[in-house]
């Protein structure tokens, strides 16, 4: 798995080093990896996505990829990831070569689901694994959350540390 997420990332992190501040690149890259780590857990035998890892390629992981860095951006920087002007959306248009209104649907949608946000994330998992559309379960749903966020959790405080740095970059600038 850790080879297939390779050229992804390494498209990712290469669109983005041409886009973003050097905090930014710091901090996209560092969800990046922590998403690639967690997928490489998500669709090992024991993951929650282990019965779909034969569906797993350059391609498909690379578009995994996408779905986690917008979910785990709108998860670390909710506030920011919100706002229409916000810096964060040309830069994450360019680093995932989505347009900004491709984007804006994304992220909305994560807002607006019906569901958790975590449901919607395993959703679009699913469908960039080329798996077939779960029907909803609570215990997938809580199962997959729980196994998410607890993952991502060990990086907050690296990408808290990041988005403090960005902000005052920008302030910065700005004076």
């Amino acid at each position: 798995m850790r080879k297939m997420a390779g050229p992804g990332l390494r498209n990712f992190k290469h669109r983005l080093r041409h886009a973003g501040s050097p905090a930014a690149i710091s901090m996209i890259s560092t969800l990046l990896d922590a998403n690639a780590e967690f997928l490489a857990h998500a669709l090992s035998k024991a993951g929650p996505l282990g019965e779909y890892a034969s569906l797993a390629t350059s391609q498909t992981v690379e578009a995994c990829l996408g779905s986690a860095l917008i979910y785990s951006l709108n998860l670390f920087a909710r506030d920011e990831f919100s706002k229409n002007d916000s810096e964060l959306i040309p830069l994450m248009s360019a680093t995932l070569d989505l347009s900004a209104m491709q984007l804006m649907v994304r992220r909305d949608a994560l807002r607006k689901t019906p569901r958790s946000e975590e449901w919607m994330l395993y959703t679009w998992l699913m469908k960039d694994l080329g798996a077939p559309k779960p029907v909803f379960d609570n215990r997938i749903e809580a199962s997959f959350g729980y196994q998410y966020v607890g993952y991502m959790n060990q990086y907050r405080g690296i990408v808290e540390r990041q988005l403090r740095s960005e902000g005052q970059s920008a302030q910065s600038q700005g004076d």
